[in-house]
């Protein structure tokens, strides 16, 4: 199985635990328990002859009209599909949401009735979308994560945000993968990386399932400006591992992405004793970064050691890095670390034996 196979198996066998986090619509008839709404979380019917229906799409039994000006409140559920329709000579293709309007009535309305679609104005508001598309539960979680972020001002402070978007990242991927398999049609979630800094969205290879990546640069300014060394000497590690455009990828520096299906291990050129060299100088700082240093020195050993890893490099210069970093001896690899590597340099005397394969920057195994 590749590498990216590998992701979406971990991505898709998260779904049925984290979809829980959605709330449930409220009972027919009945206000769900909010605090009083703020004025930016109304949505302000803004065309006339639109319906509330029972139901999600134009099939749905109407309830009452809808009369420019009404407001209504998401109720965090948005439909699986969207509707194409025609309005004064523009094309829209919107989904439905579902609403309490100011009487108490439920149900849907499709999504256009509350654009301003005659003055080009914005879209539903950012809190809006991230409600119908996470649910109530995920957008608190989103803007907690925002306030950190943006109030981050010492090495801790910026620690926490950090880990705090991972943990958020983890948590709406599956959601995301959820999405991708309910909705008909592919949709543009790019307006998330508004929502969520420092995380940004990748469409995937199937055109329909988005995943966030880490965007360390936002990180970068934030640890120039705080107190501390810590968060600094974190993000230039972090920096090092994805030096192209500072955002995480599925494949960190010391891997070799050949294609879409091939991925091999760039041991031999002295990557993975570089930055097992500064996973060790990182160690002072494991109090806030013991978690990210875990995972970056199991990605590190997953690298040399994983059955199913191939090398870019000849076997002579895997050997020569991997018995250089056997030497040198790095206290982040522990002793558990220190004895898969030693195992793995075993297997090397025998490749075949093992199904090990070197040298793939030849070409040989294109013939």
């Amino acid at each position: 199985m590749n590498r990216s196979a590998l992701l979406y198996s971990l991505l898709f066998s998260l779904l049925a635990g984290t979809w829980a986090c959605r709330g449930e619509p409220a009972a027919e008839g009945k206000a769900p328990e909010r605090p009083t709404p703020s004025e930016e979380e109304w949505l302000v019917v803004r065309r006339a002859n639109f319906q509330l229906r029972e139901e999600p799409g134009n099939e749905g039994l109407a309830i009452r009209g809808l009369q420019p000006g009404e407001r209504a409140l998401s109720l965090g559920e948005q439909s699986t599909f969207s509707t194409a329709l025609q309005l004064e000579g523009k094309a829209y293709d919107e989904p439905w949401l579902l609403v309490q309007m100011e009487d108490g009535n439920q149900g849907w309305v499709y999504a256009l009735a509350f654009l301003d679609t005659l003055g080009g104005g914005p879209g539903l508001p950012l809190t809006i979308r991230l409600h119908s598309l996470f649910g109530a539960g995920l957008t608190e979680r989103i803007t907690l994560y925002r306030e950190a972020f943006e109030q981050a001002y010492t090495a801790e402070m910026v620690a926490q945000a950090l880990s705090m978007a991972r943990s958020l990242r983890d948590t709406l991927a599956p959601v995301l993968a959820l999405r991708a398999l309910q909705t008909d049609k592919p949709e543009n979630l790019f307006w998330l990386k508004e929502a969520l800094p420092a995380l940004a969205p990748h469409l995937t290879g199937d055109g329909r399932t988005y995943y966030l990546f880490m965007d360390y640069r936002p990180y970068l300014s934030l640890a120039r400006d705080s107190e501390g060394a810590a968060d600094d000497a974190f993000i230039a590690f972090c920096l090092m591992a994805y030096p192209e455009d500072s955002i995480e990828y599925f494949y960190p520096s010391w891997a070799f992405q050949a294609d879409e299906k091939q991925v091999h291990s760039l041991l031999g050129r002295g990557l993975h004793f570089q930055f097992l060299k500064e996973l060790d100088k990182l160690l002072p700082y494991q109090d806030l970064f013991g978690e990210e240093i875990g995972q970056f020195r199991q990605q590190l050993l997953n690298d040399i050691t994983g059955a199913s890893v191939t090398y870019w490099e000849s076997r002579e210069k895997a050997v020569a890095e991997l018995d250089s970093i056997l030497q040198a001896g790095f206290r982040v690899l522990g002793a558990d670390g220190q004895q898969a590597l030693e195992a793995r340099r075993r297997q090397f005397e025998d490749p075949e034996k093992y199904g090990i394969s070197f040298n793939y920057r030849s070409g040989i195994y294109n013939k």
